[in-house]
């Protein structure tokens, strides 16, 4: 339910600086940019060894009545930061790599456009880390949760 409330809060906030500032959606969708965080991002997680955990910790932090391990918490939370870090680190990537090929070209025209396309990335790189935020925040507190119901025997 977070996601859904997050997703429509984002939503109107573009729709509101599309209505203020007279521009299209259009200007806010560039594919490729897209598939470049990902590119960057998705190998860095295979990489580590936590795509596994990724994937736990959205069925972790969505439904409160999974039973889990301290250990799976803790995996969890670790891969949530590694994306959220990867997700920074492609997003600046992306758009510096993209602001060194425009200021090359040098065009007037070019210009505008290319500046804009290239903070696209951002954009999206910080939209995924808003989604990622609140979940890593529900795994934190369920690993509390867990800490504070287990016996100091058990530990």
């Amino acid at each position: 339910m977070y996601l859904l409330s997050i997703l429509v809060v984002l939503i109107i906030c573009i729709v509101y600086s599309i209505r203020t500032f007279g521009s299209s959606i259009v200007y806010y969708i560039d594919l490729s940019s897209l598939i470049l965080l990902f590119l960057l991002v998705l190998p860095s997680i295979i990489s580590s060894g936590l795509l596994r955990d990724f994937n736990n910790a959205f069925r972790l932090g969505i439904k409160r009545k999974t039973e889990c391990s301290r250990i799976e918490l803790l995996r969890a939370i670790e891969a949530v930061n590694l994306a959220i870090k990867a997700l920074w680190a492609s997003g600046i990537f992306n758009t510096i790599f993209a602001l060194i090929h425009m200021l090359i070209s040098l065009d007037g025209v070019i210009l505008k456009k290319s500046i804009g396309v290239s903070l696209i990335t951002l954009i999206y790189a910080t939209f995924c880390v808003i989604m990622l935020l609140p979940l890593k925040t529900r795994l934190s507190v369920r690993l509390h949760e867990i800490s504070e119901t287990q016996s100091p025997s058990e530990e």
